[in-house]
């Protein structure tokens, strides 16, 4: 992917081949998302466990047994990975009683690949990695339907949001998570934001900025039934560009499931496809399995 000066200034991106170095960077989205979490959830709740190692430029990361969120990433760009490197992430997981789960990026070396295949790892699902490049001048106007106001979460609103999105994304056992969403709402993360009807609060939408890459990671968007179809997504979409944009950031950066909504709506705000990456993993010996959560609409 070229960098943003070497484009015209009226396209935002285009569908052109990615260097590794593009696709470690976009990588850094969910790592730093996962990493972030666990660093917030050390100090809120530090009997959870949560933790994190630095390993082959990557990071390990782990927040609690069944947890949505704890993986290895970023593994494969720092060179090759050995059957030795698996096996260490494999005890990291394995020593706190939980599942070892790898993100595989495409552009990662294949010895990534072939050493997981060798510690019997194996694909869980796979996941549409979309970009999109957001230019210096560029203007990004937010028009939901009249009646509802986007703006970002207050402090006191955060365990409202935190709700909602358990609300949304976990259905049936949203009241046992009613709360896993609180740390994406800390005043650090600027990109949290909520739409309102009057004083209800009726869609939400999360994702931070990794200033060291100038990049921001979209997640987290999600609208009660009886308030979609009115453009509350495509104005969290627009205003989060905008204060990306503000932030210094030139890239942004959003996973969906592949051929959903979601993907569609991300694609028309000028996001497109750079790769599908695949979750890999090994199943901790007395593993029960563990909650599976999209974060997407």
């Amino acid at each position: 992917m070229t960098s943003p000066s070497q484009r015209p200034q009226f396209r935002s991106i285009e569908p052109v081949s990615l260097t590794r170095a593009d696709a470690r960077r976009m990588e850094a989205a969910e790592e730093f998302g996962a990493l972030r979490y666990a660093q917030a959830m050390q100090i809120r709740k530090p009997d959870m466990g949560a933790t994190w190692e630095e390993f082959l430029g990557s990071h390990i990361v782990f927040v609690a047994r069944h947890s949505p969120v704890g993986r290895a990433h970023g593994l494969g760009f720092a060179g090759k990975v050995t059957p030795d490197d698996i096996e260490h992430v494999e005890k990291f997981y394995f020593e706190r009683g939980a599942d070892a789960q790898v993100d595989v990026c495409p552009y990662a070396d294949p010895s990534l690949f072939e050493s997981l295949n060798q510690r019997g790892f194996q694909v869980a699902e796979f996941n549409q990695t979309l970009a999109r490049w957001i230019l210096p001048g560029e203007k990004f106007v937010v028009q939901p339907a009249n009646g509802i106001e986007v703006r970002r979460v207050k402090q006191e609103e955060a365990p409202m949001w935190s709700r909602l999105c358990a609300r949304v994304f976990f259905e049936d056992q949203a009241p046992r998570f009613s709360d896993f969403f609180l740390p994406w709402a800390a005043p650090e993360h600027p990109l949290a934001l909520a739409a309102f009807a009057g004083k209800e609060m009726v869609a939400v939408a999360g994702g931070l900025v990794v200033a060291e890459h100038k990049i921001a990671g979209f997640f987290g968007a999600a609208t009660l039934p009886g308030y979609r179809g009115r453009g509350i997504q495509t104005a969290f979409m627009q205003e989060r560009l905008r204060l990306a944009q503000q932030a210094g950031c030139s890239l942004a950066v959003t996973l969906t499931m592949p051929g959903t909504t979601s993907q569609r709506n991300v694609e028309r705000a000028g996001f497109r496809t750079a790769y599908t990456k695949v979750v890999c993993i090994k199943r901790h010996p007395n593993s029960r399995g563990f909650v599976q959560v999209h974060y997407s609409e």
